[in-house]
């Protein structure tokens, strides 16, 4: 509709979104890729690893480019790489308790139970692929555009 803006634009803040998973190597690396594909100049995503791989693999790199999603700049780190101090937002794929891991961390956290496709088939890959685009799509609208005014009455 001509005239009508984009309530995205309206928001000040970009909120920085941190996903943690066990190696930083498969399902925090798709959730970064992701939250910056839907996200664009809205959000700062980043991730890391309890235990980090030291790579990304393969198949995460082959399976986010089916979808024309690319992981450049990417790669496996562990936790103490990022800032947490600037962080809003972590979402926690690791079997551990955000208080373990970041007993510091003030923002808002979410646990996600999603399956760590690491030498799994490459379908496994792709669901898992798929199941994290859609929930960091849901995130990523959720944080980045302000609820509407409720109308006068």
């Amino acid at each position: 509709m001509a005239g009508t803006s984009d309530p995205r634009r309206a928001h000040p803040k970009r909120v920085s979104i941190a996903f943690i998973c066990f190696g930083n190597a498969c399902r925090s690396q798709m959730a970064e890729a992701w939250a910056r594909h839907y996200g664009g100049e809205h959000v700062t995503a980043q991730s890391a690893g309890v235990h980090p791989l030291g790579e990304v693999t393969a198949e995460t790199r082959a399976v986010m480019g089916e979808k024309e999603i690319r992981l450049d700049g990417q790669y496996s780190k562990g936790l103490d790489a990022i800032d947490w101090t600037r962080v809003d937002i972590a979402v926690n794929m690791s079997p551990h308790p955000i208080e373990d891991l970041l007993p510091a961390f003030s923002g808002r956290c979410f646990t996600w139970k999603v399956q760590d496709p690491f030498s799994e088939p490459v379908e496994t890959y792709r669901r898992v692929r798929d199941e994290l685009g859609e929930r960091v799509r849901a995130l990523v609208e959720e944080l980045t555009i302000p609820a509407a005014a409720p109308e006068p009455l």
